[in-house]
């Protein structure tokens, strides 16, 4: 912190003009409460075209979302495709928000402390990456773990939640509302250092 401010120092005497912005960074409260936010709004969003495929189709059941994270995490005994068992549908919701809550609060940190993301087309851009991301952790490292995905992909159990395009819709939507999110309800003003000069 001393060389930094050594550094000012040189430099406003070398350019008595400059005079540099300070950058407003996040709290940790706030930059975690915006994420938890923006990762359960974005996850929620990720579920819609899920319960909606669910629902309209014949033979299944519009909450098959949360009974298939308790089916994935405990047993498929736990899951039904045209049922609705609802301490498995309990379980399971609380076990989405948490999983929603924790990517919403990692991409608050990468967006303001990597990134830092100022736009709305910035903020986008990056929910469109994050929503790839995402969708290829979830989909190739995390469902692998168990049941070899069942019931979320289709495995020889031969029972599961949604077709992959309906995962792939509600990923890439889920990054895109992630990207508005933090793009809405991060703190107005907080600009990145610049060096300005007056005129």
């Amino acid at each position: 912190m001393e060389v930094r401010a050594d550094f000012l120092h040189r430099l406003r005497e070398h350019v008595p003009h400059l005079h540099l912005a300070p950058r407003q960074a996040t709290s940790a409260r706030r930059l975690g409460a915006v994420g938890l936010t923006a990762g359960i709004g974005s996850g929620l969003a990720m579920g819609a075209p899920v319960v909606v495929y669910d629902w309209a189709r014949e033979g299944h059941s519009a909450l098959e979302l949360p009974m298939a994270v308790t089916g994935w995490l405990f047993g498929l005994e736990y899951f039904g495709q045209n049922d609705y068992r609802w301490w498995p549908i309990v379980i399971g919701a609380l076990f989405l928000l948490l999983y929603w809550g924790a990517s919403g609060m990692a991409f608050a940190g990468l967006a303001d402390r990597v990134y830092r993301v100022r736009t709305l087309t910035g903020s986008l851009a990056l929910g469109a990456v994050w929503s790839f991301v995402s969708f290829m952790f979830f989909w190739y490292m995390v469902l692998p773990i168990a049941r070899d995905g069942a019931p979320f992909r289709p495995t020889a159990a031969g029972e599961l939640a949604a077709p992959t395009w309906v995962w792939i819709l509600g990923f890439t939507v889920s990054g895109l509302i992630a990207g508005l999110c933090w793009a809405a309800l991060r703190r107005p003003g907080s600009q990145p250092a610049a060096a300005t000069t007056p005129q």
